[in-house]
């Protein structure tokens, strides 16, 4: 009997205290008790960005944001499938910008005390990660000869008159991995970056005016370079962040059979239109417009017509495609390809 008292009590000193303790330190348990996490956080941030009252629970989204991001694992540098698991059609569903002024999404069409948003309604923003040249229009290889792992195709797409006009403004590139030097020069970028880390070297805007892009298919503006690193990814989400802005993104992915989600592909393979008739075909629809507000009554349909036709003009003339005047991403583009010309 004395013996059996001094094994109970042994067993009651042990160093863990319950079974679920020794479970939970368990590796394979603990992995399946993270991704239970991450699923119902990445739920509830999707709800809470998604709804309308999300200015105000930024709190809170910030509070998910970085429980999902710690529960993360990293993909390693070896690892050739670390990009495989952010393929995928995503809506920008949040954005919060660190530096005051900077509009990541969307530039002149979408900045608030911009012309644009006072004549067009923001129908949809979206970004997409795509296998390497899905579009037809991408490469394998950048100009500096480094390897591309996939496409980043960003989409905005606008309306006005009760969605009787369309424009959509495509921005395509090519996502290049950063190199070690580069995820750690933090005289550009704004803190270290992860192994998932890439840049879009993006061709210019490609600006669409109707619902097929017969009206209107046009690249205008300059060429750019965008850094992403990705913080988070899963089946229902994507958190991204800009590598030299430190903005950060919630990007919910599309649901299948999200047409809209994929309109972009069939305008982008459209042949473009040339400068001069772009401008020729703009001309005729505001002249047309303002006709039929004048000479036929039609003030509101056609007073907008015109008024649209006369700001994609003014876009196009000034060969701006809508990309403002300080973008960064414009000036790290010339520096890669003064680089890339200093090689060659």
């Amino acid at each position: 009997m004395l013996s059996l008292m001094l094994l109970l009590i042994g067993l009651l000193l042990l160093p863990f205290s319950s079974p679920f303790q020794f479970q939970y330190r368990c590796p394979s348990f603990e992995r399946l008790h993270r991704i239970k996490i991450a699923s119902t956080c990445s739920d509830e941030l999707l709800d809470l960005v998604r709804s309308e009252s999300k200015e105000m629970q930024a709190s809170r989204i910030e509070t998910v944001i970085n429980d999902l991001e710690s529960t993360y694992e990293t993909p390693k540098d070896d690892d050739q499938d670390r990009f495989q698991k952010l393929i995928g059609l995503y809506d920008v569903s949040y954005v919060k910008s660190i530096q005051a002024g900077d509009n990541p999404v969307g530039g002149k069409w979408t900045r608030k005390s911009g012309i644009a948003q006072r004549i067009l309604r923001t129908r949809r923003t979206l970004q997409h990660i795509l296998p390497v040249n899905t579009t037809g229009i991408g490469a394998t290889v950048s100009k500096n000869g480094e390897t591309v792992v996939g496409e980043a195709v960003n989409v905005i797409s606008l309306e006005a008159l009760w969605g009787i006009v369309r424009l959509t403004v495509v921005l395509r590139g090519d996502a290049v991995p950063l190199t070690m030097q580069e995820r750690t020069n933090t005289t550009r970028v704004v803190q270290p970056l992860s192994s998932q880390a890439v840049k879009a070297l993006f061709d210019s805007p490609r600006i669409i005016l109707g619902k097929t892009g017969r009206i209107l298919n046009i690249n205008i503006g300059p060429n750019s370079l965008v850094l992403l690193d990705t913080k988070y990814c899963d089946e229902k989400v994507r958190i991204g962040m800009g590598g030299t802005s430190g903005t950060r993104f919630v990007f919910g992915r599309c649901p299948d059979g999200d047409d809209e989600a994929e309109e972009y592909m069939k305008l982008l393979q459209m042949k473009p239109t040339k400068k001069v008739n772009a401008l020729l075909v703009l001309g005729a629809i505001a002249s047309t417009g303002a006709y039929g507000a004048v000479a036929k009554g039609a003030k509101v349909t056609g007073g907008i017509l015109c008024l649209v036709s006369v700001l994609f003009g003014s876009l196009i003339a000034t060969a701006s495609g809508g990309i403002e005047s300080n973008d960064r991403g414009v000036k790290f583009r010339k520096e890669e390809n003064s680089i890339g010309n200093l090689s060659a």
